[in-house]
């Protein structure tokens, strides 16, 4: 198991902790950190971009994207969006070395459109 202390965590030198790590591991790894925070972090409809803070900021302000790839689909039809988000996820899931594709669900959901009467909030009709 990653992360487990091993027999010779404490005590060896550096060099000869560089010879065993890579056969016996001492510390836990960035994959392993990221399994276990995948199965602990489930939210129904949000993908997990496991990143450095600085970075998944950076990429938000510059692409509008929480993740470092993404795919924007634009057009007149949401429907039509939708349909073709929808496929491209399917699509990218098999793509060797995708971690998670989501696309996200804008035509549906529920919706209130207020249609306002100008004049009559204002008090003037």
């Amino acid at each position: 198991m990653a992360g487990k202390p091993r027999w010779y965590s404490r005590w060896a030198p550096d060099w000869m902790k560089a010879i065993l790590r890579p056969i016996w591991r001492d510390r836990i790894t960035q994959e392993a950190i990221v399994e276990d925070l995948d199965r602990v972090v489930r939210l129904p409809a949000i993908p997990n971009a496991w990143t450095m803070p600085i970075k998944a900021r950076l990429d938000m302000l510059s692409t509008g994207i929480r993740t470092p790839v993404g795919l924007k689909i634009n057009g007149p039809n949401l429907e039509t969006i939708q349909t073709v988000a929808v496929a491209a996820e399917g699509i990218l899931q098999h793509v060797p070395g995708t971690r998670s594709a989501f696309a996200e669900r804008t035509a549906q959901g529920y919706f209130v459109d207020f249609d306002l009467k100008r004049d009559q909030l204002a008090g003037t009709a």
